[in-house]
């Protein structure tokens, strides 16, 4: 058994929206003990869950009993990131209004969706981009009426604040071998409430691009994706399964299927992590409430079919086992024998191992012991 420490056990509760009993009882243990929060605070700003380690601390009246100097640090964080999430739920808006009026198919997936979804305020639950899927028949279409409402493809750099532009050609080659369009920008100015002079210039170069200008207003790009696949060689039949209309933040909104989002999320948190080094607890967060909250509306035969179709059986396992372990989430356990690795069967290419140590970057040796 591998004994986490105590920043990184207020790491994984922290990750989630909702805690029981029980975790509320061992997070205010924990910020009682002599914590590094320096550690603590690095981790959670990489993972973007700073507004639910303020939410808890402050649900819990633990903001006291926290060093001035943390509470300030994800106070100050959460309100520029709250500040970017008001900007991007409002252009998210205008986006589905426009595609609806242009009879334009698609669906809301990834972060925005979770974030309306899942949090009882979204802002908890920080995003870098807006996710749009369409028909890839309609990309040439979209890019063309994004150009319309003033998103240009090109580079943002918080440095200066500059946009350059840089448009990206469609083509049918350009298209073969990938999922998603090149992110398309529109660069907004806002006036937040709070002294932007008390912005670290870090925050505005990594998790929350941006830029402060002389007279204290912010420049706040808006970060559109827009995809036509859920990944390379996934039959559009499975990228467009059970997607259809939810009542969504006061409107209908058509959205990925809830079934859809838990394998999506645990391939996506599962393979980035391994393949390329990026480390989203925050997602850990986003599959126990997904499971917590809708477990009854999972199509798990249809979870299972697609695993097995696209050979992704294992990061699922791997995830669901975790989410079940740690946080006693609801994973039906015949789910999880059948898409637990076979000992005995071929090699699994697409098994890297167990996800808790590799999105805590701990090195987790077994103790192994000869027959």
């Amino acid at each position: 058994m591998v004994q986490l420490s105590r920043e990184e056990t207020f790491l994984l509760l922290t990750c989630r929206p909702d805690l029981t009993p029980s975790d509320d009882v061992r997070l205010q243990r924990i910020v009682d003990s002599d914590l590094d929060w320096s550690f603590v605070l690095w981790r959670a700003e990489s993972y973007q869950t700073l507004p639910l380690c303020g939410f808890h601390l402050n649900r819990l009246a633990l903001l006291p009993r926290t060093p001035e100097w943390v509470v300030h640090y994800i106070h100050m964080w959460s309100q520029l990131s709250k500040a970017r999430s008001e900007v991007q739920f409002r252009r998210l808006g205008e986006l589905l209004g426009h595609f609806r009026a242009c009879d334009l198919e698609h669906y809301l997936f990834k972060g925005p969706l979770l974030a309306a979804l899942l949090y009882s305020d979204p802002a908890l639950r920080p995003m870098q981009d807006l996710d749009i899927m369409v028909r890839k028949a309609d990309v040439w279409r979209v890019q063309k009426e994004l150009y319309r409402l003033g998103y240009q493809h090109g580079v943002f750099n918080p440095a200066d604040g500059v946009f350059t532009h840089m448009f990206r050609k469609i083509t049918h080659q350009t298209l073969e071998h990938k999922y998603a369009l090149h992110s398309v920008t529109m660069v907004e100015e806002i006036r937040p409430k709070f002294d932007t002079t008390l912005i670290a210039p870090e925050w505005r170069t990594r998790q929350i691009k941006s830029f402060v200008q002389d007279d204290g207003s912010v420049r706040m790009p808006v970060f559109v994706d827009i995809h036509f696949s859920l990944g390379a060689g996934m039959e559009e039949v499975d990228v467009w399964r059970g997607a259809g209309p939810r009542r969504l933040l006061g409107r209908e909104v058509h959205c990925q299927s809830l079934t859809s989002v838990l394998w999506f999320s645990a391939a996506r948190i599962y393979f980035e992590a391994y393949q390329h080094g990026t480390l989203k607890l925050q997602m850990l967060g986003d599959i126990d409430a997904l499971l917590r909250l809708h477990a009854e509306d999972i199509d798990w035969p249809e979870l299972l079919a697609v695993a097995g179709k696209y050979g992704f059986s294992a990061a699922i396992f791997y995830v669901l086992e975790q989410v079940r372990r740690l946080f006693d989430a609801p994973v039906p356990l015949k789910v999880l024998a059948l898409l637990m690795p076979d000992q005995q069967g071929r090699p699994d290419e697409a098994d890297f191992g167990d996800i808790v140590p590799k999105l805590l970057s701990r090195t987790v040796i077994s103790d192994l012991q000869l027959a």
